[in-house]
């Protein structure tokens, strides 16, 4: 039996920035900026009581989104982001390897509108794909619906 699967990697969260944002502009003048959002769950546990549970999830946006982020957002703003996740690995100074899950963020939806603003609060990004990133890597599908 042949199966064809659809490959996917989507992901949406809601929460606020546990810190300010960390923008670099890198040598190119592409801008990428860095920030962490804390989202909480709420369950009833065995004991009938109500306990809260917080994910923290890194989040790295490119380009414009990027500056548009590290404008708007600060510690504690609401956010809800649309993205996908990615992985990256790097060497440390020690020589041991590092790795880090992340959402690269294509979507940012302020949950907060800044005082006077009346202009649309989503902001997609750039679809193009991070600098180092090769287009070799991306899916290349047989027809229009890639299911």
């Amino acid at each position: 039996m042949n199966i064809r699967m659809p490959s996917l990697n989507m992901v949406v969260i809601c929460g606020n920035l546990t810190d300010d944002p960390r923008q670099n502009i890198l040598e190119n003048g592409v801008h990428v900026t860095n920030f962490r959002v804390a989202s909480n769950q709420f369950y009833k546990g065995r004991d009938n009581e109500f306990h809260k549970k917080t994910c923290y999830v890194d989040v790295v946006c490119w380009r414009k989104t990027a500056e548009i982020a590290a404008e708007r957002l600060r510690k504690g703003s609401p956010v809800m982001l649309e993205g996908e996740l990615q992985t990256r690995s790097w060497k440390a100074q020690d020589g041991t390897t590092r790795n880090v899950l992340e959402i690269l963020a294509r979507r940012i939806q302020f949950l907060e509108r800044e005082e006077g603003d009346r202009s649309s609060d989503v902001h997609p990004v750039d679809d193009s794909p991070p600098p180092d990133r090769d287009m070799a890597d991306e899916p290349v599908y047989d027809d229009d619906i890639p299911f």
